[in-house]
C-alpha cells in the first residue's frame, strides 16, 4: 500500500474518532456509564495514538526498517 493511502486512511480514522469524542462531550450519552467507558478506554486513547502517530509515524517507520 503507497503512502498517501495509509496517510490516508488514518487520517480518516482519527477524524471519525474524534467526532465520536465529540458526539460523546455535546450530547446526553455523558451521563451513561457504560459510554463513559468507552470513551476511556478506547476512544481517547485511539484519537491520541492516532495524533501521535501521525505526528512522529515517519520517525517510527524509519527506525522500525
Amino acid at each position: 500500500m503507497s503512502g498517501m493511502w495509509s496517510r490516508s486512511r488514518q487520517r480518516l480514522a482519527h477524524i471519525l474518532l474524534a467526532s465520536l469524542l465529540g458526539v460523546y462531550l455535546y450530547s446526553p450519552l455523558a451521563d451513561m456509564p457504560l459510554a463513559e467507558l468507552a470513551v476511556q478506554v478506547v476512544v481517547f486513547p485511539a484519537v491520541a495514538l492516532s495524533g501521535v502517530l501521525m505526528w512522529q509515524g515517519h520517525r517510527l517507520r524509519a527506525r522500525l526498517r
